[in-house]
């Protein structure tokens, strides 16, 4: 079998979002919770928390927005969610440099700021039993207070990556960057993707730990299209996807599900072929059918190559729980002990 581990930690040093637009990103979030911390506007401790796929380290690329929650006093549940929304956008639109919105979105206030290509979406929620329990969110569409665990499911999220050698978050990185590719239209959405490549790994059909990153994908397309084979070939409607923050199924529409089992089946095909390729070279034409462009030149992954030589001295190479040696990249874990003794 092909070796392609050099070649998907390229991949992921393209994808993962560069140092300066994390430092961006993080500076514009920080501004925007410290004045609102500072307005005359109600909240309550710890005041704000962030979600979303920022908070959860799955974004990838350019960082386009970030989910914040504001913590309201429990007095804002005698309220519709609708008037909160709208006291809330009020406030927030005597913040600098940037456009509020309210219409797209059932459960926040969406904050743009095109000079910076970012969006912060604020969400109200009220937490009448601690943050580690279900939260109360406003939903404009149902017009009630909704219970939601957004925290939950962040933590849940990182004990079931700490058990797996913390493999799981690369590899929902690297589905995002495969459905940025093979969905132009029809595009599954981020948060229900991360959901069942969640539910895949926690249920113990997809299993992390001891394997390459090219048969963990391998493994992950197949799964998926065996296991809605047959609602896709025979049946009508879209799997029911539960959210782990709502604990409600995800919406999703069967021309999309359709179109994501299409694309899963041409990647489990061509992730097995290049499973059972007998060279780099014809292994990296497969991956190139599941990852088009951003699947790494010859030259980055001999780059990479380098980069885990240096990487893989004492004192600066990680060790994965499962033993492996490597980058942090690659296999994340803990950093060896650096040594001194050179032999006698």
């Amino acid at each position: 079998m092909a070796d392609s581990r050099f070649a998907f930690d390229a991949l992921l040093r393209k994808i993962n979002p560069s140092s300066d637009r994390v430092d961006l990103v993080k500076d514009l979030h920080a501004d925007v919770r410290g004045w609102l911390a500072e307005h005359e506007y109600e909240t309550c401790s710890p005041h704000s928390r962030l979600i979303g796929s920022y908070a959860r380290h799955t974004a990838i690329c350019d960082i386009k927005d970030v989910d914040v929650l504001v913590f309201l006093p429990a007095s804002a549940l005698d309220r519709t969610p609708n008037s909160v929304l709208r006291e809330l956008k009020k406030v927030l639109e005597e913040y600098p440099d940037s456009t509020v919105e309210t219409s797209p979105q059932r459960r926040s206030i969406r904050m743009d700021f095109e000079q910076k290509s970012c969006t912060i979406d604020i969400v109200p929620a009220v937490s009448k039993e601690g943050i580690e329990q279900p939260l109360w969110i406003p939903d404009r569409r149902q017009e009630e207070w909704i219970r939601s665990r957004p925290l939950g499911y962040g933590k849940a999220l990182s004990a079931v990556n700490a058990n797996h050698s913390r493999m799981l978050i690369p590899e929902m990185k690297l589905g995002k960057a495969w459905r940025d590719v093979q969905m132009q239209r029809r595009k599954t959405k981020s948060y229900l993707l991360e959901v069942i490549i969640f539910h895949a790994v926690a249920s113990g059909a997809v299993e992390l730990t001891g394997k390459s990153t090219a048969q963990i994908l391998c493994d992950l397309f197949e799964h998926i299209a065996s296991k809605w084979k047959s609602l896709m070939d025979d049946g009508s409607g879209a799997p029911q996807v539960s959210d782990p923050q709502l604990g409600t199924p995800l919406e999703w529409e069967r021309s999309h599900f359709e179109t994501f089992m299409r694309r899963v089946r041409e990647a489990a095909k061509a992730a097995r072929r290049a499973i059972d390729a007998e060279s780099d070279d014809d292994a990296a034409d497969e991956w190139k059918k599941v990852f088009g462009d951003l699947w790494p030149t010859p030259e980055e992954v001999d780059q990479e190559a380098g980069r885990a030589a240096q990487a893989s001295q004492p004192g600066s190479a990680f060790v994965s729980a499962a033993g492996a040696v490597g980058t942090a990249a690659s296999v994340g874990g803990f950093r060896s002990r650096a040594t001194t003794f050179h032999g006698k």
